[in-house]
This record gives C-alpha cells, sequence and structure tokens, in this order.
C-alpha cells in the first residue's frame, strides 16, 4: 500500500512549515512506536491520517479560536499522541503526561532526536496533575470520554480554575452531550474521505 502524506486544506500551512519533524515523527512510530509497544501494529497510512494529521487538529483549535496558555498537557500521552505533533507546529510547553516509566524514556530520546525544545516527557499520574492544574490547555486523544471529563471538572471544580479541554470523540454518547452547551464538537477531515471529532470542553 502506497503512503501518501496528505493534509486537508485547514493543516497545509503547519505542514509545508514542520514537514521534516512531522514525517521523521511518523517514522519513528512505524519503527520504535511499534517495536516498543507505543503503539499497536498499524500501516504508515493510518499513523499518518489517524495519529500526525489527527493530532494537527487540536493545534489547528487552540489557534482557530485564540486559546491563551503558555502551556498545553497532554494527558495519557503513549507514544506521544497528539502532544508530540502539537510541539512540533506550535512555541507553547507541551507537557506529555504518562505514568509508564518506559514510555517516558522512549518519549525523551525522540525529543532529543527531533530537537524539539518545547516538549516535556513526565512520568505522572494524570489524575494527580488534573487535581493542579489552572488557567491551561488540556487535549487528550484516547486518555477519557468526554462524559468522563465532565465528571472529573465537576469533581476538582476544575471549572473555576480556567482549564480548557479539547478531547477527541466517538459518536457514542453524542445526543447526551448535544444538550450541553459548554460541549462544542468540532467535526473535521483528517482525509479526503474520513471525518474525526474533537469535543471543545469551555468553563461550565
Amino acid at each position: 500500500m502506497t503512503f501518501e502524506p496528505q493534509i486537508p486544506k485547514w493543516g497545509l500551512s503547519e505542514f509545508q512549515q514542520h514537514k521534516e519533524k512531522l514525517l521523521n515523527y511518523h517514522d519513528w512510530l512505524y519503527t520504535t512506536g511499534i517495536k516498543t509497544g507505543l503503539i499497536s501494529k498499524k500501516t504508515k497510512q493510518f499513523i499518518w491520517d489517524e495519529f500526525i494529521v489527527h493530532s494537527l487538529y487540536f493545534h489547528h483549535l487552540i489557534k482557530k479560536n485564540n486559546f491563551k496558555s503558555n502551556e498545553i498537557y497532554d494527558l495519557g500521552t503513549g507514544g506521544g499522541i497528539p502532544g508530540v505533533p502539537i510541539s512540533i507546529v506550535n512555541k507553547r510547553k507541551v507537557n506529555l503526561i504518562d505514568n509508564k516509566k518506559t514510555r517516558i524514556y522512549e518519549l525523551q530520546r525522540l525529543i532529543k532526536t527531533l530537537n524539539l525544545e518545547n516538549a516535556f516527557p513526565r512520568e505522572e499520574d494524570a489524575n494527580s496533575t488534573l487535581k493542579n492544574l489552572e488557567n491551561t490547555i488540556v487535549v487528550m486523544r484516547c486518555y477519557v470520554s468526554t462524559l468522563n471529563i465532565l465528571k472529573i471538572m465537576e469533581k476538582y471544580e476544575l471549572e473555576k480554575r480556567n482549564v480548557l479541554f479539547l478531547v477527541s470523540s466517538s459518536s457514542e454518547n453524542r445526543k447526551e452531550l448535544k444538550s450541553l452547551f459548554h460541549v462544542k464538537p468540532e467535526k473535521f477531515l483528517i482525509n479526503k474521505n474520513n471525518f474525526r471529532t474533537i469535543d471543545v470542553i469551555t468553563d461550565m
């Protein structure tokens, strides 16, 4: 199967400016990422569309909505998704949070290879991180669902601390979420035919 590093119109500018590092990260996921178990075995095209392009839309939303924060937290980052692509195209500090020492070790090696000065892998439990956040942006691709994040926000009173969440979403619970004014689903193309959704969760 032929690999095509395509990008929809919304991401062309960032792709053209940072093409080399994005492709290097893609290659790392396909080799080291699979070999070390950071991601399961996938095709090169799947990794590009679902991990690289999908991740870049988090950055697109941050820029589009002019969210103010000096830091971004990627909770449950795993192989650096979506945090590493965000750090490649964005100048803010990106904290890559994961509770597995082996994942953090591989990410530290990756950060040196890519020469990313704004990405910081941290071995930390995401729940502990959430308790102390304020005035920041949190991104998550697979860590928890939007509904669970809403419960966590209420539990830790994060709605009073100006924490913005961007969470990859599925069709599950979409009807339930539709009635919540502070959850805005952003639907976007990851390639010519397939759409994905990221929920933007603002103060309740």
